[in-house]
């Protein structure tokens, strides 16, 4: 099929006003949205296909699709994903996670708060899917401490403050996931602007706490009756204990995290995100908290082929009028502004429920940034209007691996994680929609 749909666009469907560069572009273009939508290859195989497809349809030289694996946002992608090892490795996500359920978690409304609040926090630093793989143990032996039962009350709000807390917090920082570093490496490439660390988290700030308080309004309707819950003290004291002090190289991966963010936030648009990220990943291993080994387990190297292949896609869209093209062809008959921001913003809201967030930032992206153009919006603007939405995927186990992993906990129906993740994605929209035009504004973003 999308070997069809590639020749059809290519050499059988002359579309008037395209070049044959732009119409390889759109070719390209055509074939991995279906293979990304399908997900009938790997993500990496797909990329490696667009960087076949795109210099032998003629859309872009062979040396330009290379170099795109130069860019800043790539470096950026690798030196977070290896830097989230040793945080793992060590122990020292689970040792604050388990020490906050401890401290607050005593009663059941403040132990689905601090099991919201907490991914949420950890999915500020550290990938959304890694916080909920790690915390998912966690949270298993919680609900059987509590002898919750599958399909009871306790335990599907339990599961669901893990995922929704941390698919929420993923969205904040540019380390919660790899799509927003994507769509910045698009931004940079087809525009040459960037946004800051310090850009990125102020703009979400607003939309991020509201979604965890209609989030937590949400479970704490949800939450049984009752003052306590029964065995979960005993528990959290012996695993506590079991612990032991903070290890060397717990406290060496703490102080390392906190010089690298604090790096990013102050430095991050003079030296480049990228390089501060690779100068952490060279800290990690000169002060002995990285492995090599473990980096080797823990990171997916074939994610940059993925990466770098739509960073060149977005690009050769914009280069040869494709993107433009489809654009007009999307939203023709669009006259404000305000209405192709929102139809964007939906756009990303509902096709990260139908395929990866990253393969919808990758399709979004290219359409996304002409639309900007067409409609004189920021590029900033448009960006984070395709990457933070698309990291809100609340209904569908094949959307995200938290919602997959906590449905597959047999403690949460698919039914009721799109029930109620239905209304927390539309809280979205309107949270995102209310801090893009009246929020942004006040600080001076997207300007």
């Amino acid at each position: 099929m999308a070997a069809g749909l590639f020749y059809i666009l290519v050499k059988l469907w002359p579309i008037a006003g395209l070049s044959q560069e732009a119409r390889g572009a759109l070719a390209a273009f055509a074939a991995a949205v279906f293979l990304w939508g399908t997900n009938s290859l790997p993500l990496a195989v797909t990329g490696v296909l667009v960087l076949f497809l795109l210099p032998m349809s003629g859309a872009l030289p062979a040396k330009e699709v290379y170099a795109y694996f130069g860019s800043d946002a790539v470096f950026f992608i690798l030196g977070a994903l290896i830097l989230a090892s040793p945080v793992m490795r060590s122990g020292l996500s689970t040792r604050l996670a388990l020490l906050a359920v401890r401290r607050f978690g005593e009663r059941p409304r403040r132990l689905v708060a601090t099991l919201l609040f907490t991914p949420a926090l950890m999915s500020f630093f550290i990938s959304e899917h890694a916080v909920v793989a790690m915390l998912f143990p966690l949270v298993v032996e919680l609900v059987r401490a509590a002898r919750a039962r599958p399909g009871g009350r306790l335990g599907t709000v339990l599961f669901l403050a893990l995922a929704w807390g941390a698919i929420i917090g993923g969205t904040a920082t540019l380390l919660g996931g790899a799509r927003a570093p994507l769509a910045l490496g698009m931004l940079e490439a087809a525009t040459g602007d960037r946004i800051g660390f310090m850009s990125w988290l102020l703009a979400t700030l607003p939309v991020v706490f509201g979604l965890l308080l209609v989030a937590l309004f949400l479970l704490w309707h949800l939450v049984p009756k009752g003052n306590a819950v029964s065995g979960l003290e005993r528990y959290l004291e012996a695993r506590v204990r079991a612990l032991g002090p903070f290890s060397s190289r717990e406290k060496k991966t703490l102080g390392l995290m906190l010089l690298v963010v604090a790096l990013w936030i102050f430095f991050g648009e003079t030296w480049g995100l990228g390089s501060v990220a690779l100068f952490g990943v060279v800290l990690a291993f000169v002060i002995g908290v990285a492995d090599w080994q473990e980096v080797e387990e823990d990171v997916n190297w074939g994610v940059f082929l993925m990466y770098g292949s739509a960073i060149a896609l977005a690009s050769a869209l914009k280069a040869t009028g494709a993107a433009a093209y489809l654009a007009e062809a999307i939203f023709q008959g669009v006259g404000y502004p305000f209405l192709a921001l929102t139809g964007v913003v939906i756009m990303a809201l509902f096709l990260t429920e139908a395929m990866s967030n990253a393969a919808a930032v990758a399709v979004l992206m290219p359409v996304a940034l002409a639309v900007a153009t067409t409609f004189g919006l920021s590029p900033e603007a448009v960006t984070l209007g395709v990457a933070m939405p698309a990291g809100l995927a609340f209904l569908l186990p094949v959307s995200t691996p938290a919602i997959a992993i906590v449905v597959g906990s047999g403690y949460v129906r698919p039914l009721e994680a799109f029930r109620y993740g239905f209304w927390l994605k539309l809280a979205g929209l309107v949270l995102f929609l209310g801090a893009a035009f009246l929020y942004w504004p006040w600080i001076g973003f997207g300007g």
